[in-house]
């Protein structure tokens, strides 16, 4: 089966990948990704490096895990010696490798950094159409009087239930060939001698009459609204919901006839299909999601129309997101759940967490933003549907938040020798030179186990200790090594956060 396009990824970015792949094959783009789209039992680099030959574009989503990845370096190469399109869509700020470089510096970039990234992936579906139309057309114009080409309409994966594509790309059988004519040259010659004349002609009698003064309007013109950017649903992509509520949605709602709506709240959802119009869909939907939000017991979240048949009209904001992945296991610093040791938030907010927090069911996550706004959330499915929505719920104020603790146990180093004042950004932090913040966010990116510390000293010359086997140790190692290349060094970050002197 041929491909329109394929997938490459590092494995930290599945979540984007997998959502890369519905929003695109949701528009009718057939996609080829890994491990979905092996048969089994087949060798897992020759499925590869079939579909790179069978496919037009490659879709990479790059971030520092991709910019690390060996594997996906080798397809990207593979992709240029083919003379596949490679359409990279950037997730993270984050500078490409010279290697990476190589192949990508001349394309153009798709950046998908700013949340929702929903919005993005819709730009890059109509990207990929336009240019899987231009290539359809190229195709007509040079291919060979009597070759015969094969179309056919485009499907979404099987693994996709949402509803069919209207229409479809064509998809051609074989390589088009460059039309090679020593007639062009000519037609191209003799048509700038016509341009040059006919400029000149254009210009003398321009020149010998008065230019015309356009009447000013009565009114000042108004400027078009941009057109509403259509987006179709996605289940994987509707904030808040659980995982079971995502299910139902992609298993009963999407494929249901007209008219239907869709309402969320912060934790349930209410549908309505087959009703007679759009306005009593909408309103059922609404007061739906509005009883099972009540019957829930929170009778404070409101309810707001997501998707309207199978296109969203969401007009509130989607939570922002840290990049992927979004718990690393470090077994070195972790210790049992305390709320009175919790940083940035307050005395109450600890109450209530020793409240409710302690001894909630499992699997249960904290999650905590750079300002000291916290949310949390119980009794979910699994672990990584807790972690995903208690970022999401402390999202919704518009900046990313960290996950601190899961189930019982903090999950990442707690400063207690040091006053923790915000979380630790080495690409934009003010005491580290310019030129030496990739460097450090390099070192720590790729450390995964122990403790971590970063001391500065007056000439912005950081020293960095990795992997220490406890927080003393760390600080201790930072200011020793930032000792050897500045002075007046002292510690600005343990772990993920800022710190400062206790007193």
């Amino acid at each position: 089966m041929e491909f329109d396009a394929f997938i490459s990824y590092a494995s930290a970015d599945k979540t984007a990948a997998d959502a890369a792949c519905a929003v695109l094959e949701a528009c009718g783009i057939r996609c080829w990704v890994a491990p979905r789209d092996i048969s089994p039992g087949r060798e897992y680099a020759a499925a590869i490096i079939d579909a790179i030959d069978r496919c037009r574009v490659m879709v990479l989503i790059f971030s520092s895990s991709a910019n690390d990845s060996p594997q996906v370096r080798r397809e990207i190469e593979r992709a240029a010696s083919k003379g596949v399109a490679i359409m990279p869509v950037r997730i993270e700020k984050v500078v490409p490798t010279k290697s990476m470089e190589y192949f990508l510096g001349d394309i153009h970039w798709l950046d998908a950094m700013t949340p929702p990234i929903e919005n993005h992936l819709q730009q890059l579906a109509v990207t990929i159409k336009a240019l899987l139309n231009a290539t359809a057309a190229a195709a007509d114009e040079t291919s060979a009087p009597g070759a015969k080409w094969q179309t056919g309409r485009v499907t979404p994966s099987s693994n996709y239930s949402g509803a069919q594509p209207s229409g479809g790309v064509d998809r051609f059988v074989s390589k088009y060939p460059a039309r090679k004519s020593w007639l062009l040259p000519a037609i191209g010659g003799v048509a700038c001698v016509a341009l040059l004349f006919g400029g000149a002609w254009l210009y003398q009698n321009r020149a010998s009459r008065p230019m015309p003064v356009p009447n000013a309007p009565s009114q000042p013109l108004e400027p078009k609204p941009e057109p509403k950017k259509v987006e179709a649903l996605v289940p994987e992509l509707v904030p808040f919901i659980s995982d079971r509520d995502r299910a139902a949605i992609r298993n009963t709602y999407l494929p249901a006839a007209d008219h239907k709506a869709l309402a969320i709240s912060l934790i349930q959802i209410g549908f309505i299909s087959g009703q007679g119009d759009d306005d009593t869909a909408k309103a059922t939907a609404l007061d739906n999601c509005r009883q099972a939000t009540d019957a829930a017991g929170h009778k404070d979240f409101r309810c707001d129309l997501y998707a309207l048949g199978n296109t969203v009209v969401y007009a509130g904001s989607h939570p922002p997101l840290p990049p992927e992945p979004w718990f690393v296991p470090n077994t070195s610093v972790e210790r049992p759940f305390d709320p009175m040791n919790v940083p940035l938030i307050g005395d109450r907010t600890k109450t209530t967490l020793a409240k409710e927090y302690v001894g909630s069911s499992k699997p249960k996550a904290f999650a905590l933003s750079p300002a000291g706004l916290s949310s949390y959330v119980h009794g979910e499915s699994n672990p990584e549907e807790a972690i995903r929505r208690a970022l999401e719920w402390c999202g919704r104020r518009g900046v990313p938040c960290m996950i601190v603790a899961v189930d019982d146990r903090f999950v990442v180093a707690i400063p207690t020798t040091m006053k923790v004042t915000g979380f630790f950004q080495a690409t934009t932090n003010a005491a580290i030179l310019p030129e030496l913040r990739s460097d450090v966010t390099r070192r720590l990116r790729n450390i995964t186990t122990g403790w971590s510390a970063v001391a500065v000293g007056t000439g912005g010359v950081p020293g960095l200790a990795l992997g220490a086997i406890s927080e003393q140790a760390a600080t201790d190692g930072a200011l020793a090594e930032c000792g050897t290349r500045d002075r007046n060094c002292h510690v600005i970050a343990i772990g993920p956060f800022l710190v400062e002197p206790q007193n």
